[in-house]
């Protein structure tokens, strides 16, 4: 929650430089068809139209910005968006050592396919829902029997007064036989505490 109210703060602050900028570029008048917005969703196209007014001491200001928007950012998870960012601080900052081997560092977890985030409490979940007979035990049988080398735990929410479900599945190994708990009419509390 912290990282996305970060974010939102500095998304804020990013707009109101684009106003105070793009004032400054139209002569002191705002100019009502431009994207409000064009400094987050395209950075680098609005930096390098006003690239040429900065000075020293605002190039160093708008970095600041997005370089804090590319850290909450990878704090998300969104690692794609944090490249586009952390460019935009290199177009503003391109002496900077440090910008680019942060940029390097983002850019080799994108590639191997790791988020920022690995290793926080945030756990990759997925919700299995559909009418009755669309497949979800079948769904579940293949994701059981399959060698995947991935630990999995199944919550399965019962809602009928008799639990089906738990029997359909297939659970042949004595592991998973153990550790399927059948939650009936949709409360776990009790099940887990006793």
């Amino acid at each position: 929650q912290r990282y996305f109210d970060g974010v939102q703060i500095v998304n804020g602050a990013l707009e109101a430089q684009q106003g105070v900028l793009s004032k400054t570029q139209s002569g002191g008048y705002a100019v009502p068809s431009e994207d409000k917005q064009e400094i987050l969703r395209n950075p680098e196209a609005f930096l390098n139209k006003v690239l040429p007014e900065l000075d020293e001491s605002k190039r160093l200001h708008l970095a600041e910005f997005f370089l804090l928007r590319t850290d909450l950012l990878m704090g998300l998870g969104a690692l794609k968006r944090a490249v586009l960012d952390i460019s935009a601080a290199l177009l503003l900052r391109p002496e900077d050592e440090g910008i680019t081997k942060k940029k390097a560092d983002i850019e080799g977890l994108l590639k191997r396919g790791i988020s920022a985030s690995e290793g926080s409490a945030k756990t990759p979940t997925t919700i299995i829902t559909g009418f009755l007979g669309a497949g979800k035990t079948t769904l579940l049988n293949y994701i059981l029997d399959v060698n995947h080398g991935k630990k999995i735990a199944i919550i399965e929410n019962e809602f009928g007064e008799v639990g089906i479900d738990d029997a359909l599945l297939n659970t042949k190994s004595a592991v998973t036989e153990e550790n399927i708990i059948e939650m009936n009419n949709g409360c776990i509390c009790c099940t887990v505490r006793g």
